[in-house]
């Protein structure tokens, strides 16, 4: 009806984003959130470390008003041994050294809230988006009831497990779902957390101190049916195994900027004409080591003898260029080379950059192949762009979705451990010749299923609006506000309706959630009823 729209005026609101360890890769889907929601009308403000403002710099960040700065983020020396660290380490064999990185990771906490309680108090965001690894945003919600939308590159540590998927959230490394996973594996994933435990207690005392150092006396929940928060996994069903959902927690990627960095003229010459072209790229922090680059080396020989591929685009930067095997044997495009001529890009079959526009390499029709460590960022862009992956997973996620595109039939997973030269060519030749069509139909089938779920990005600005609205006119009797905290953080009080996506299990004990009053009740009366008919039985006969 006219007129009716005045009643409503749709309120404009400040959003903090913030992100801090963990690179651009993981400040990358938060921005674009924060792009979609400017674009709505609202302030944007952006948080991130020290030297990490430079990200929101280029023409297509413009639409953050203020960038704030937190603290002093890792040394590069710091940074490279970190991610040494978590690429050596196994969960499969060694539980302590899988989360010596977590607690590297973790240290930032004190900082990050420390100077997160002088944002906020200084900002008074009206929700804040951050990154997972930014575990103090949570606890500004806790002090100040600012809702809070998490970024998860996967679905969240702990929560929403489902019995048909084994193992913990968070610890699924072995099978997809129970579907076709052995009773050894189904064993082998359940009794993971238990076998984890001496070194998940090292961590949570480790936390625990750290917290209370701060003055922050309460812990956050890790393990439920549904978090006290919106998490936002940006990946999508179809690479994650389809599962039932709590409200709070949706799967709303790939999270993909609209624009993305063109082919210079050095890369177009090399994939100019009918070249079918290999890229290699394992991130910002993988650094394989010399014994890996050659057997990588001796396998992209074999495949361009034996003219499958005609050239090999490969990402590497100076840490990773000190580690080639310079004098070991290669073959280009006029025969027999070394490894330290081609590095140079003086052989017409290879390319060598410290950097490269991925999106543009992969979405050009001469990349046959992606070889690709399987980071969450890399999935999603290689099948968006429709480009067979073979897949070296080393730490997180990254093995578990080597095994999701394998089982997806878009590629091939390998095991770091374990891998050769051999089955570099053996996978290699497999996902290229595609005799029977299966491995280029599985491609374009998730290139497709990518391209619609990443409008799904749209949505997760919706429920970001939603949970940010919900928490504005929540409270009855209109809030007050009073100071809590350090630093002049402001806290809403008055009677708060509980927040419309958190299901109601999330506030109640597990005795009234899961209906065992009933069981027990109903139990009870099967009982006395069994009773009467046995004692009503032997009256009978005495009768």
């Amino acid at each position: 009806m006219p007129g009716q729209d005045a009643k409503v005026s749709i309120e404009l609101a400040t959003v903090l984003l913030v992100a801090g360890t963990g690179g651009f890769t993981h400040a990358a889907p938060v921005l674009e959130l924060g792009r979609i929601l400017a674009q709505r009308g609202h302030r944007i403000e952006f948080a991130t470390h020290k030297g990490q403002e430079r990200w929101v710099a280029p023409e297509y960040y413009r639409f953050v008003s203020q960038v704030h700065t937190m603290g002093d983020p890792m040394t590069a020396e710091q940074e490279a041994a970190h991610y040494l660290d978590m690429q050596q380490s196994d969960p499969r064999r060694d539980y302590w050294g899988y989360f010596r990185p977590k607690h590297t990771i973790d240290a930032f906490w004190t900082s990050d809230f420390a100077f997160l309680q002088d944002i906020v108090a200084a900002s008074r965001p009206d929700v804040i988006v951050a990154d997972f690894f930014v575990i103090a945003a949570r606890d500004i919600q806790r002090m100040t009831g600012t809702p809070v939308a998490m970024v998860w590159p996967q679905m969240p540590y702990g929560f929403a497990k489902v019995p048909y998927i084994p193992g913990v959230p968070g610890f699924q490394i072995d099978a997809l779902s129970s579907e076709h996973a052995s009773l050894a594996t189904r064993v082998r994933a359940e009794l993971r957390p238990l076998r984890a435990l001496p070194a998940i207690i090292h961590y949570l005392r480790f936390v625990r101190r750290m917290r209370r150092a701060a003055g922050v006396n309460y812990s956050l929940p890790n393990v439920q049916r549904t978090p006290d928060h919106l998490a936002l996994v940006n990946s999508f069903w179809g690479l994650e195994t389809p599962k039932d959902l709590p409200p709070l927690i949706a799967a709303v990627g790939p999270i993909l900027v609209d624009e993305y960095t063109a082919l210079d003229d050095q890369l177009k010459d090399f994939l100019r004409g009918e070249r079918r072209v290999v890229y290699l790229s394992f991130g910002t922090h993988i650094q394989l080591q010399p014994d890996h680059l050659a057997r990588f080396l001796d396998a992209f020989t074999v495949l361009i003898r034996e003219k499958l591929i005609d050239g090999v685009i490969w990402v590497a930067n100076a840490a990773q260029r000190k580690l080639f095997p310079l004098e070991q044997t290669v073959h280009g495009s006029f025969g027999e080379t070394t490894v330290g001529h081609i590095l140079e890009n003086n052989d017409p079959a290879w390319y060598f950059t410290p950097f490269a526009p991925q999106r543009a390499i992969l979405d050009h029709p001469g990349t046959v192949l992606f070889v690709t460590h399987a980071g969450g960022g890399s999935v999603n862009e290689g099948l968006f762009h429709g480009t067979p992956m073979l897949c070296l997973g080393f730490f997180f996620d990254q093995p578990l979705n080597a095994l999701r595109i394998q089982e997806a039939g878009a590629g091939m997973a390998m095991d770091k451990e374990s891998f050769s030269a051999s089955e570099i060519v053996d996978k290699c030749r497999k996902l290229l010749m595609d005799e029977d069509g299966l491995v280029q139909q599985n491609v374009q089938r998730m290139a497709h299923i990518a391209r619609v779920s990443s409008r799904k990005k749209y949505y997760a600005a919706d429920l970001i609006e939603e949970v940010m609205y919900d928490r504005m006119f929540s409270s009855s009797p209109p809030p007050t506000v009073e100071t809590c905290g350090n630093g002049g953080l402001q806290r809403q009080t008055g009677k708060l309706r509980p927040p419309h996506l958190q299901t109601a299990d999330a506030r109640m004990s597990a005795w009234r959630a899961q209906n065992w009053d009933l069981t027990c009740l109903g139990c009870a009366a099967f009982a006395g009823a069994l009773g009467l008919g046995y004692h009503a039985y032997i009256w009978l006969r005495r009768r």
